[in-house]
C-alpha cells in the first residue's frame, strides 16, 4: 500500500509518496495550508523527485532533447530518509538504491520561514562497475500550476532574465503558450498536453550569466502561486521546462550535461559525485513575493562576513576615472579626493602592473616601476595614512599570452583542447585543479594581503573558458566543473585565513553573477555599464538578482551638473556605491552633493539595508521605461529611489502591510521636488526629465 508523508517548515510543504513498488514521487511542492491537489493515476509515475541519464541507458519515453522520463531516475528504489536540524533549520536527506550500483541521495535543506529549499543530489558508487553519468538534476518538479480549473497553458506565464554586458537582468514575461508549451492533442492517441519540444535556457561556460541570470519564475495567474528557482553553479547550468505525460508542467534544474555542455562523469566504484545546489520555493503572491522570499534565502545561505554586515563604502578608480591608467602621480590626488567624499576602501584598479598595454600580458603582477618610481607601497601606505583600507584589482585566473611566464610553464597549468591551449581574446585560462596553480595564486594574493598591507581584492574575470578543458579529465565540461570547485574553494581558504578580507566579485561586470560565487563573497560588480542613464535601468531590478547589500553598483559623475551627480549618487543609494568618475573635474558644489548623499548612505541607510526587503514600485524595469523606481522597506518604513527619464511625473505603489504616515525627500537636501502620499501611493513631480530623487517613507 502507498505511503505518505510530507517535508514543512514556515510557509512551505513538500509531499511525497512511496508507491507499492517503492518509487518515491513528488507530488506537491506548495504553499503550506494549501489543499492537496490529486494526479492523476496514469500520470503521478513521472512525478520522480531525480532525473538521472546513464551512459547505455534508455529513456522510458520520447524525450526529444527533454531531460525527464529518464530510465535511471524512474527505477530508483526508496531506501530510507535522515531527517535532523542544522544551523539554517530542516534538513532532509532522502536516500534511493538502483540497479546500477549506484547510491543517490536527494539533500533537502529547509531555511528557517523562508519558503525555499536548497537541494542537491549526491550518487555514491556501490557496484562494482564504472558508471558514465551524462544528466543528474538537483531539482526537478513536475507539478507546476496543477492547480486551479484551468490547464496549466491557459494561465501561466514564465519570467525569463535576459542578460548581457552593459545590460544585466533584463526580465521578460512569456506566456508558456508562447514559448512552445501548449495543447497538443491528437486524434485517437489520448496525448493530451504531452509533447516532445521543451523550453530551456543556461550558461555552457565559465561566465554563468551571460546570456541569463542563473533562475526563473513560473506564474500561475489563475490561482495566484508564483514558484521560483536559483542555481548556484558558478558556471555551466540548465533550467528545462517541459510536459509530463498527462498534460502537466515540469521544471528541472541542473549543473552541466552532456547534451549541452561537453560534461560526461566516468563514476568509479568507489567515487561519489554530487551536482551543483538549486534553490526553489513558491509564494501565494506575485513576482515581487517570490523575489522577496528569494532575497531572504540569499541572506540565510551566504557566508556571514563584517563587510555584509557594514556595507563599506568603496573607492574604485576605473569606470569614468582612471579607466585603467593609474601611476603615483595620477593616484595621490584620487586617494585625497576619496577621503575627502568620506570614502572607506580605495581599490586601485587594472594596468598598476604594466609599464604600458596591460591586457595580453597579465600574470606576473610585478608592479610597474615605470607608473609607480616609489613603490606601489607608497600609494598603499597613503591610503591607510587617509584611514581608508586599500584594496587591488586582480584578474587571478588568467595570463596574458605575452605574459614571459607563460612561455615557460606547462600546458597542464592551463586550460587546453585538442592539443592547444585555449586563448580568448589574448588570455590564457589558469586551471585550478593543478596544485600548482593554487601554490603560485596564493603566493601572488597572500604577500599582498600580509606585506603589502591590502584589505580588499576586485577580482575580475573578463574571459571565458568555453566548454573547459580535455586534460586530466573524464570529458571538458567535468574539468570545467572541477576548476571552478577549485575556485570556490581557495576563497574559501583565503576567508579562513584571513576573515577580515574583502572579495569583490566581478566578471566583466555581471558575468558570472550567481550564487555559487555569492554565497562566498559580500559584493558583486553588477555591470561595466558607463552611461549613467542605462546604469539606472540596471540598478532598478538588480534585486531581483542580487540581496541589495552586496549589488555593487557605479556611482561615476563625469558632468558638472547637479542633476547629473544627484542621479548618479541616487542610483547607488539604496545599494553597495562603487565611488569613481571624473572627480577632478567636478566644481565644489557637486563635490558637496557627493560627500551629502555618501554620508547619507552611512549615517542612515546602510545599517537599514542588510535587512531591508526589497520592493518594486512600478514592477520590474524594462529598457525604454520613461520612469524608474527601486525601494526598501523595513519595520519602521524605508526609502524609494525614482528616475525620471523620459518623463517627471510618476505614480508609484508603496508597501501595503502598515499604514504610511510621512514621506520626506531626502537627497538632495532641498524643497524643489513635489510629492504626495495617498493610500499608499506616492505621486511625484520631479524638477525636470532626466533627474532623480531619494524619498524616505514612515510607518
Amino acid at each position: 500500500m502507498a505511503q505518505y508523508f510530507t517535508l514543512e517548515q514556515g510557509s512551505l510543504l513538500l509531499r511525497f509518496e512511496i508507491t507499492d513498488s517503492f518509487q518515491t514521487l513528488l507530488l506537491e511542492v506548495s504553499p503550506r495550508g494549501k489543499q492537496p491537489v490529486p494526479v492523476a493515476e496514469d500520470s503521478k509515475g513521472w512525478f520522480t523527485p531525480v532525473e538521472l541519464q546513464l551512459t547505455g541507458d534508455t529513456t522510458l519515453q520520447t524525450t526529444g532533447y527533454k531531460h525527464n522520463g529518464t530510465k535511471a531516475g524512474l527505477e530508483l528504489e526508496y531506501d530510507d530518509r535522515d531527517e535532523y536540524a542544522n544551523n539554517h533549520g530542516r534538513k532532509v536527506e532522502i536516500h534511493y538504491t538502483s540497479s546500477s550500483g549506484l547510491y543517490v541521495t536527494s539533500h533537502i535543506q529547509f531555511y528557517a520561514d523562508t519558503p525555499v529549499v536548497r537541494c542537491w543530489t549526491q550518487l555514491d558508487n556501490q557496484g562494482a562497475q564504472e558508471v558514465g553519468l551524462e544528466y543528474v538534476s538537483s531539482f526537478v518538479y513536475h507539478g507546476l500550476a496543477k492547480e486551479g480549473k484551468q490547464p496549466y497553458y491557459d494561465k501561466t506565464t514564465l519570467w525569463i532574465p535576459y542578460s548581457c554586458w552593459y545590460g544585466e537582468c533584463r526580465w521578460v514575461e512569456q506566456p508558456v503558450s508562447q514559448v512552445g508549451l501548449t495543447r497538443l492533442p491528437i486524434h485517437g492517441q489520448g496525448c493530451f498536453g504531452h509533447s516532445f519540444n521543451r523550453f530551456s535556457y543556461g550558461s555552457h561556460g565559465s561566465w554563468s550569466s551571460c546570456d541569463y541570470l542563473p533562475m526563473g519564475m513560473i506564474q500561475d495567474k489563475e490561482e495566484g502561486l508564483t514558484w521560483f528557482w536559483q542555481i548556484e553553479s558558478g558556471g555551466p547550468w540548465l533550467a528545462e521546462y517541459g510536459a509530463t505525460p498527462g498534460g502537466y508542467l515540469y521544471v528541472a534544474l541542473s549543473g552541466p550535461t552532456e547534451a549541452e555542455d561537453h560534461w560526461w562523469k566516468n563514476l568509479k566504484p568507489g567515487q561519489s559525485f554530487t551536482t551543483v545546489p538549486a534553490a526553489f520555493g513558491v509564494v501565494e503572491g506575485d513576482t515581487q513575493a517570490a523575489l522577496q522570499a528569494l532575497n531572504q534565502y540569499r541572506r540565510d545561505m551566504r557566508r556571514l562576513s563584517e563587510d555584509a554586515a557594514k556595507c563599506n563604502v568603496v573607492f574604485n578608480d576605473y569606470m569614468n576615472c582612471l579607466m585603467g591608467d593609474p601611476t603615483e602621480e595620477t593616484l595621490l590626488p584620487m586617494i585625497d579626493r576619496a577621503a575627502e567624499l568620506g570614502c572607506e576602501y580605495y581599490c586601485i584598479d587594472c594596468g598598476w602592473y604594466a609599464d604600458g598595454y596591460w591586457w595580453d600580458s597579465i600574470g606576473e603582477w610585478q608592479v610597474s616601476k615605470k607608473r609607480f618610481p616609489g613603490g606601489i607601497q607608497k600609494v598603499i601606505d597613503y591610503i591607510h595614512q587617509k584611514g581608508m583600507k586599500a584594496g587591488i584589482w586582480l584578474e587571478i585566473e588568467g595570463m596574458g599570452m605575452n605574459c614571459p611566464l607563460a612561455k615557460t610553464l606547462p600546458d597542464d597549468w592551463f586550460f587546453c583542447r585538442h592539443g592547444k591551449r585555449v586563448a580568448q581574446n589574448q588570455r590564457y585560462l589558469l586551471d585550478f585543479r593543478n596544485p600548482a596553480v593554487l601554490d603560485y595564486v596564493s603566493g601572488i594574493v597572500e604577500p599582498m594581503i600580509v606585506d603589502w598591507g591590502v584589505d580588499f581584492f576586485k577580482m575580475d574575470y573578463n574571459v571565458n573558458t568555453g566548454i573547459g578543458s580535455d586534460i586530466n579529465s573524464d570529458s571538458c565540461g567535468d574539468a570545467l566543473l572541477e576548476h571552478i570547485r577549485a575556485v570556490q574553494d581557495w576563497y574559501r581558504y583565503l576567508y579562513t585565513r584571513y576573515p577580515f578580507l574583502v572579495i569583490e566579485n566581478c566578471g566583466s561586470g555581471g558575468q558570472r553573477m550567481d550564487y555559487g560565487f555569492l554565497q562566498l563573497h559580500s559584493l558583486q560588480s553588477i555591470s561595466d555599464q558607463t552611461d549613467y542613464i542605462s546604469n539606472a535601468y540596471i540598478a532598478s531590478v538588480i534585486a531581483s538578482a542580487v540581496t541589495p547589500e552586496q549589488s555593487g553598483c557605479w556611482v561615476y559623475p563625469y558632468e558638472d551638473d547637479p542633476e547629473h551627480v544627484i542621479f548618479c549618487m541616487v542610483t547607488g543609494l539604496l545599494l553597495r556605491p562603487y565611488i569613481s568618475g571624473k572627480v577632478w573635474q567636478l566644481s565644489q558644489p557637486q563635490l558637496d552633493l557627493m560627500a551629502q548623499g555618501i554620508a547619507l548612505y552611512k549615517e542612515k541607510i546602510r545599517r537599514r539595508l542588510i535587512r531591508a526587503t526589497p520592493f518594486f514600485p512600478l514592477g520590474l524595469s524594462r529598457e525604454n521605461d520613461p520612469v524608474l523606481a527601486f525601494g526598501v522597506e523595513d519595520a519602521n518604513g524605508g526609502f524609494v529611489a525614482v528616475f525620471g527619464i523620459d518623463q517627471d511625473v510618476m505614480t508609484l505603489n508603496l508597501p501595503t502591510k502598515k499604514p504610511i504616515k510621512r514621506v520626506k525627500c531626502i537627497y538632495p537636501d532641498s524643497e524643489d521636488c513635489r510629492y504626495s502620499v495617498y493610500q499608499q501611493k506616492l505621486t511625484v513631480a520631479l524638477p525636470q526629465k532626466k533627474c532623480a530623487r531619494l524619498f524616505e517613507f514612515f510607518y
